[in-house]
């Protein structure tokens, strides 16, 4: 009917949050995934929602709010960069480098890195 096709059209995009990962999977793994073979890993993972752990390797805060994360990936060129919802930069501020965690995001591909948006931290 016309009026759900409106209310797809307004709907709010889900918190990735409250969505169960379609993927758990490691750092060092997913940019694996996307070195040997990056169309195969988008059809994969590209807008999915992935767990991803790994251990931190830098944390960049910055003045308006954004917060993002690195995990290494093993490899020193590429690592798994998790940009984070703006509320979640106070649980990102508890994290130190080195850290394990476990951060939950949607993957939008790969750009050097494999890089997750809408994150959160899982543990």
């Amino acid at each position: 009917s016309a009026s759900y096709g409106f209310y797809l059209i307004y709907k709010k995009p889900a918190d990735v949050r409250t969505l169960p990962p379609d993927f758990s999977i490691s750092a060092s793994a997913i940019v694996g995934a996307f070195a040997d073979n990056e169309s195969e890993a988008n059809k994969k993972y590209l807008d999915k929602v992935i767990d991803v752990k790994g251990k931190v390797a830098d944390i960049k805060l910055e003045s308006n709010g954004n917060t993002t994360l690195f995990l290494d990936s093993g490899n020193p060129l590429a690592s798994v960069t998790c940009s984070f919802y703006r509320d979640e930069a106070a649980a990102v501020q508890s994290i130190k480098k080195g850290d394990e965690v476990v951060v939950k995001g949607m993957c939008t591909g790969f750009l050097m890195d494999v890089v997750l948006n809408k994150c959160s931290i899982v543990k």
